[in-house]
């Protein structure tokens, strides 16, 4: 399956460095799309959330074939997961993220986060179905909707992270895989600092005449079409 891929990123007001970041992989039998959004609170946050990625980039390139299916994958992430918040421990010990991978199969897509990075489906008049729970205080009971989650400021306080003063707990879910959907990963400077309008302006124009919020903005869109 062939796909569209775009990124669109803006610094926020906040921090003089955008803390964002993505990764992009395409393998025979499967593709990776990653996104990070390092903490504002943390120093050195925007530079685990590249080394992440960066690290789970090498591990999935040396991944048999073998592995990219349902049954084994899911296993093979949280072992690269695992092993990169071992090898980050002592070179980040203060830093945090929130993360969240896709991964599109021959038949079907899985996700695998921990934090506030959220996965979509951009709809009918660019209308965005919001599909992973944040992993926050506010939402602790999993019940509430990234609408409501966006006036809430304990959204801020995370319950599942990257970070090495915290035990991995990532949330794996599988997703229906046709031709033609529009993939989103958003941080929350995206799906969280902007309204409906602002969301649409984004996804189209890729930048804002001005960052309305004091977090990074930034979505990974993914446009899939069948091979011919």
């Amino acid at each position: 399956m062939r796909a569209i891929v775009q990124w669109h990123t803006q610094t926020g007001k906040r921090m003089a460095d955008n803390r964002d970041a993505y990764a992009h992989m395409d393998l025979p039998h499967a593709s990776f799309y990653l996104v990070a959004d390092g903490s504002s609170r943390h120093p050195g946050s925007g530079e685990l959330a590249n080394a992440l990625l960066a690290e789970l980039i090498q591990g999935i390139g040396r991944l048999p074939a073998t592995a990219l299916n349902r049954e084994r994958l899911p296993a093979e992430l949280l072992q690269l997961i695992d092993d990169s918040h071992r090898t980050l421990c002592e070179t980040h010990p203060h830093a945090a993220c929130s993360y969240l991978v896709l991964c599109l199969l021959a038949d079907t897509a899985l996700s695998i986060h921990e934090g506030d990075c959220c996965l979509g489906l951009v709809e009918a008049a660019d209308a965005i179905s919001w599909l992973t729970p944040v992993h926050c205080m506010a939402n602790w009971q999993g019940s509430l909707t990234h609408a409501e989650l966006a006036q809430m400021p304990s959204r801020h306080r995370l319950t599942r992270c990257f970070s090495p003063r915290r035990v991995g707990d990532p949330e794996i879910r599988d997703w229906p895989l046709t031709a033609n959907q529009r993939w989103l990963l958003a941080t929350d400077g995206f799906w969280a600092g902007l309204s409906t309008s602002q969301q649409q302006h984004f996804l189209h124009e890729g930048h804002l005449n001005a960052p309305p919020t004091d977090d990074d903005i930034s979505c990974l869109s993914i446009i899939t079409s069948p091979i011919p």
